[in-house]
This record gives C-alpha cells, sequence and structure tokens, in this order.
C-alpha cells in the first residue's frame, strides 16, 4: 500500500512542485494555517515566476487559507477539491476568491513512494 507523505515533505516541496506558467506574473503572498495534530502556519511568497516558503505568519497575505493539517492533505492528494472543503466548511479563507479557485493549478501534487 502506497502511503501519503508526511505534512511537513508536502509543504516543504511546495516550492519544487511549483508551476511557474500556471502562476506567470502573479505576486502573492499565500498563507497557510494548518490546525490539528499536525499542524503548521507557513506562508508561501509567489513572485516574478518564482516561489519560496517560510514558516510562521505573514503580516500582510494576499489569501490566508484555514483548515485541518489532514483537510490540507486531502486537498494536496486530490481526494477533496477546494469547492468540496469549502462547502463542508472544512476550510475557510480571507482574500480573493479568484485567488482560491487558482491555487490547485499553481502546484504538481507530490509524488507517491
Amino acid at each position: 500500500m502506497i502511503s501519503d507523505p508526511t505534512i511537513e515533505q508536502i509543504i516543504s516541496g511546495m516550492p519544487s512542485r511549483f508551476r511557474p506558467e500556471a502562476a506567470r506574473g502573479l505576486n502573492a503572498i499565500l498563507q497557510f494555517k494548518l490546525s490539528g495534530d499536525d499542524g503548521a502556519d507557513f506562508f508561501a511568497t509567489i513572485k516574478s515566476d518564482t516561489c519560496s516558503l517560510e514558516q510562521g505568519i505573514h503580516a500582510n497575505p494576499t489569501l490566508t487559507l484555514k483548515m485541518s493539517a489532514q483537510t490540507y492533505v486531502d486537498m494536496v492528494m486530490g481526494r477533496l477539491t477546494g469547492q468540496e472543503a469549502f462547502f463542508r466548511r472544512k476550510l475557510r479563507y480571507e482574500g480573493p476568491i479568484s485567488l482560491a479557485i487558482k491555487l490547485h493549478q499553481f502546484f504538481a501534487p507530490p509524488e507517491l513512494n
């Protein structure tokens, strides 16, 4: 049986899974607030077709996503869409809905081992 990557592997792998062609011209700070046992606060900076990652809370993010760490794993692994998570009240966001809707396009899914 293939197991999911850990939340740490998913988060740390975001810059290498970044799809610059999907985010062409975007300058944004994406804040993630993940709750639960494996929860974490981190933000991704997308600027000049690159993505960098930092732990913690950004003072002025463009988009903030709040969910459990498990919901985040389920979304990244393709078991749950952002729209499903939102309508099931598993995901809350603050910021432009247009950016939230496109977010899944910016990152390739993790490779399974």
